[in-house]
Formats: C-alpha cells, structure tokens, sequence
C-alpha cells in the first residue's frame, strides 16, 4: 500500500475542476483490460487500473465533515451499488488517519476542510492504489468548505449551488475509485482545453469532465432551460453513458487483469 498522491486538483468555482438486489449492468465492458473509453479514462496516473468488487466505506475525517457532507455521498454510493454492482457504503464512522497516509483498506475518508490546495474553491482527491493489481484501495477526499461557507459561491440561486455542490462530490468520489478527467480533444484543434469533452444526447457531459461537468460557472436562467435546468436534474449522479460504463470497466478490468 502506497502513500496517497493527490489526483490533479479541479478549481470547480474557475474555469481554470447492498447487499441485496443489484442490477449489474455489464453490456459496456470489453473483454480485454481496457483504460479508456467514450467519455471516461482511468486515473492511471495515480497506479489505479481497476475497481475491486469488494466493498467500499465512505467515513468521515471528523463529526463536521460527517455533519456537512454524508448526504452528497449517499446518492452516487447507492448509484455505484446499483448499477455498477460494487457496494459502497456511506457510515457514520470517523477515522482520523492523516491524508499522507492510505486508510484501511477499501476505506474513503472525506473531510471539510478549507481550501485544501492552497487556492479558492479547489478540493481534491488522494487516492491510492493496490500495489499487487493496480486496484483502487480508497483514499482521502477533501471538499473545500468555501463551497458552503460563501453562500453564493457558485450562484445567487441556492438550488444551482446546491446542485454544483452535489456534482463535485460525486467527482471527486469518482477519482477515489478510479476515474481521471476524461477531456478530450472535441474540436480538433491540436488543445485540450477546460470543459471540452464528448456530450450526450441530453448536452450533459460527463460527470468527470473538468471542470463542473464541463460547464461553465452556472448562472441562474429565467427560462428554466440550458445547464442550469439539466444540471439540477442530474445532480450528484454518474452518468448513464459515460462515468458509469468506465466504472463497469474497471469493475472488468479487476478479473481481467488476473487471467
């Protein structure tokens, strides 16, 4: 088990970031091990190639972080229990492992903590890996506390701050289990840039496109249509064909990697 290295680091407010019944869904996946794919791509960089099926705990650093933020994590954890068909669970434990150091095994650690990168309105992941198959172990998740302690961080309009906090959460989970940014060179123009990656038929990008889903700073609109309107919709989740088929693959990639 190694240190935790922190997954590039997204500026969300700046474009500059079950057991029981599970219905697994696993038409997406390929039968080779596979670190890339419409809309997703693997977090690779930080040694994490696969997602065990084992289960995964979300924990908290301490009771404030378990006061503030257990909810946004209760949705995408059922979605990746459901559709992905890795148990996460979302407890009420606290453990207090310091983020330069990997957590028990399978355990997600979120805090609340200001401006955890040294700049406004960037959180960021520490994930690590497991060393004899490149599976995701777990790792620290830190949500930048400005996001609730500037009541209009994102937006004069609390449900569209509200939706953008959920979305940032789901995404950083996203790199704890094992997804990078998956943007891509949409124009063809030669540059990566902020925000460009593949769009559904709905205009909703992934989820861990960087930054924001890919939008730009949200504003509230009049009409109720554009980002704004499918951002609140679709808030915290995964998305159906993108973010999640990834995960499925990596789900994959953990049996595959073996044969």
């Amino acid at each position: 088990m190694p240190t935790p290295k922190p997954a590039r680091t997204r500026p969300f407010a700046l474009l500059v970031g079950l057991l029981g019944t599970v219905l697994v869904l696993t038409a997406a996946t390929l039968p080779t091990p596979t670190y890339t794919g419409l809309g997703w791509k693997a977090l690779t960089s930080n040694g994490i190639y696969s997602l065990s099926p084992d289960p995964y705990e979300v924990v908290f650093a301490d009771a404030t972080a378990r006061t503030r933020l257990a909810k946004y994590f209760r949705l995408p954890a059922a979605q990746v229990t459901r559709s992905v068909g890795v148990p996460i669970t979302v407890t009420t434990t606290i453990d207090t492992t310091p983020t330069g150091t990997c957590p028990t095994y399978h355990r997600i650690i979120v805090h609340y903590t200001h401006q955890p990168a040294g700049r406004p309105g960037i959180s960021n992941a520490w994930p690590c890996y497991r060393i004899n198959d490149g599976s995701a172990w777990g790792g620290h998740l830190h949500m930048d506390s400005e996001y609730w302690e500037t009541p209009a961080w994102y937006s004069s309009d609390p449900a569209v701050n509200e939706a953008w906090r959920k979305d940032i959460a789901t995404h950083e989970l996203g790199h704890i289990l094992g997804l990078d940014h998956p943007n891509t060179d949409v124009d063809r123009d030669g540059t990566v840039k902020a925000g460009e990656c593949v769009k559904d038929s709905g205009d909703l990008k992934p989820i861990m496109c960087s930054p924001n889903r890919g939008n730009p700073l949200a504003r509230p609109t009049t009409t109720g249509t554009g980002p704004v309107a499918y951002n609140a919709m679709t808030a915290g989740s995964f998305s159906k064909d993108f973010d999640l088929p990834g995960l499925r693959q990596l789900l994959a990639n953990y049996t595959l990697r073996q044969g």
